[in-house]
């Protein structure tokens, strides 16, 4: 098995680094990660600059590519058209995330980014976050259920022609903890974002973006209801944005248009 492993947490983050460790058992692991944090870089692309790379080794052993101010789709895009084009990978695994990816979470995150980015040039793809802040967490949990999945073939079967990822989000608690695993769709529950304005004593206005989670949603068929519930949830998430049930009630109303 060929895996090309990133994230958006940066090349030295904890959850990368524990990830590559567990993947390595199962075959070759091509590790192209961003230099720094680029957390909730969203689908970017850096379109207006030269990307520069640099190979990394650190006191453990662990070695990667890092991609300079790079952002997860970089990476992704880096990995495939270059590193590996001559001998492709089987799985673009994206994680592990410090952070859960739930609900509205996956509009801006860089690790979703990075499956889609591996599903739109046709390879299987798979985005793993473990619900944690910070650096202290169960990342060994989260490295167990990635390898369990991908060694589980019959749940990509036919997944790229469904122009589909999975979004796999696991509670930060120890393996035996675990209830199992929940096939879920993708919940309604978005940050409380809030945005704070400050003035420094020089009169320069500046601001500070951020927000709390809502508390879990009661349908339990949802990915924060089973995180809130110790499942890890899995959900199939879909490169098509298109609303199709929107489409006929806007075909109703067309004739309303006019040039």
């Amino acid at each position: 098995m060929r895996i090309l492993l990133v994230n958006d947490d940066g090349i030295y983050a904890k959850g990368i680094r524990t990830l590559a460790k567990f993947l390595r058992e199962l075959g070759d692991v091509v590790v192209v990660a961003p230099d720094r944090q680029k957390s909730a870089a969203g689908h970017s692309l850096t379109i207006n600059d030269v990307l520069l790379i640099k190979e990394v080794k650190l006191d453990d052993d662990f070695e990667g590519i890092t991609v300079v101010d790079g952002t997860p789709t970089d990476c992704v895009l880096v990995g495939l058209k270059d590193i590996m084009k001559n001998n492709p990978p089987d799985f673009v695994v994206s994680g592990i995330n410090h952070g859960a990816n739930l609900g509205g979470d996956i509009l801006y995150s860089g690790t979703v980014a990075g499956a889609l980015e591996g599903l739109a040039n046709g390879f299987k793809s798979v985005a793993i976050s473990l619900d944690v802040k910070g650096d202290d967490g169960y990342f060994e949990t989260a490295a167990k259920i990635a390898a369990k999945i991908l060694l589980t073939s019959e749940l990509f079967n036919g997944i790229v022609e469904e122009r589909s990822i999975l979004n796999v989000n696991v509670p930060n608690v120890k393996y035996e903890d675990l209830k199992g695993f929940r096939i879920t769709r993708q919940g309604k529950v978005q940050y409380e974002n809030y945005l704070e304005k400050y003035i420094n004593p020089h009169g320069k206005v500046f601001y500070w973006i951020g927000g709390d989670r809502p508390a879990f949603e009661l349908e339990d068929d949802t990915d924060s209801f089973a995180i809130a519930h110790n499942y890890v949830s899995i959900t199939p998430i879909n490169i098509d944005l298109t609303n199709y049930s929107y489409i006929n009630k806007l075909k109703k109303n067309i004739e309303k248009l006019s040039l």
